[in-house]
């Protein structure tokens, strides 16, 4: 049984964070308890913590954890389970914690053989990962029937990673590649090795001027790309590099005017994670409202309660991300969170045991 009062790192005044004791969450309704075994870091949560959190609101995103309390839900206590909460937002849900609740829509089960430190980097990355892909662009998704990478044809279907070492860069290298597309990314010359490995088939330097121009001529059918830093120009830059019919370009910012203008036959399509949570919530002055939340989180379920990402995980298929572990749990947090601020974490994701 759990206990009434846990450890977290919530929000505090002027846009700090401090780790206090308060109360220890309630499950809803298709809810489960979890008890947190482990954390990582991602953007979205130092921008929250700098930017957009009011004290008081538990911070963090990503999780892997056990089933304290199953709720009546399906999914039995102490099962291993990952996945992702909006952390920085609400006072009762946030993965910088002891404990957290969780929609079971959204959670993957852990298979035994996979690592704490590939498990708990699924949430963000991963699921961001998969709505770019089969949510936006519309790929094939992997099956669950094989256990290895599928052959690729000389005409196989292509895609486009822009910036593929970052976190959600990875993982899309690896679901594109399980899907059996042709993988394109684009990273700094000294991470080339590392992409071709979990499933790049090509990479190119983004820092040279005219990588747009290579890509595009070199692969004239090039239709789907997805741009995992979107902003500073890049979401010109992917357009840039599609082939002669157009196409959609993935973005994870507000889309730029300049990429919209740039071509006709290029759409840029924004995508947000928090939305696969099902739960309606307001952006900044955006507003995601129930019926499109609901769809959203209804077409992630063949990846979460549908086994897909449990049995690439469990297959291999899919590796996470480059991690480093961090020492001392949540108080040292927020000192990661100032080294990704600082830009001082590159092609790697920092975790933390609790």
């Amino acid at each position: 049984m759990a206990p009434s009062q846990m450890k977290a790192l919530v929000a505090a005044a002027e846009h700090t964070t401090e780790v206090k004791t308060i109360s220890v969450p309630k499950p809803g309704a298709g809810e489960v308890l979890i008890k947190v075994v482990a954390i990582d870091l991602n953007p979205t949560d130092w921008k929250h913590a700098k930017l957009m959190s009011p004290p008081g609101v538990i911070m963090g995103c990503d999780f892997l954890g056990t089933v304290e309390d199953s709720n009546g839900t399906d999914i039995a206590e102490g099962t291993k389970v990952a996945g992702f909460v909006h952390g920085g937002k609400y006072e009762d849900r946030g993965s910088f914690a002891e404990y957290l609740v969780s929609p079971t829509s959204v959670l993957t089960k852990v298979p035994d053989n996979v690592k704490d430190e590939v498990a708990v980097s699924i949430g963000i990355a991963g699921y961001t990962a998969v709505q770019a892909l089969y949510i936006r662009l519309g790929l094939e998704k992997p099956t669950k029937d094989s256990t290895s990478l599928p052959q690729l044809a000389e005409d196989a279907p292509q895609l486009l990673v822009w910036s593929g070492a970052t976190s959600v860069g990875q993982y899309a290298i690896q679901l594109g590649r399980a899907s059996g597309y042709h993988v394109i990314t684009t990273a700094s010359p000294k991470n080339h090795e590392y992409l071709k490995s979990i499933g790049a088939a090509e990479t190119y330097d983004y820092r040279d001027e005219s990588t747009p121009e290579k890509i595009a001529e070199a692969h004239p059918k090039l239709s789907h790309a997805l741009d995992c830093i979107s902003e500073k120009g890049t979401q010109s830059l992917a357009a840039r590099s599609l082939g002669k019919s157009g196409g959609s370009v993935v973005v994870l910012l507000k889309p730029e005017k300049d990429a919209i203008a740039l071509r006709e036959d290029v759409k840029i399509v924004h995508t947000l994670a928090y939305a696969l949570l099902g739960k309606p919530f307001n952006y900044g002055p955006a507003e995601f409202k129930e019926d499109f939340v609901k769809s959203e989180n209804e077409k992630l379920q063949p990846f979460t309660s549908g086994g897909i990402l449990r049995h690439l995980l469990r297959s291999e298929l899919i590796k996470g991300n480059k991690m480093k572990k961090m020492d001392g749990g949540l108080e040292s947090v927020p000192q990661g969170m100032k080294y990704m601020e600082e830009g001082k974490v590159s092609a790697e994701k920092l975790y933390y045991l609790l």
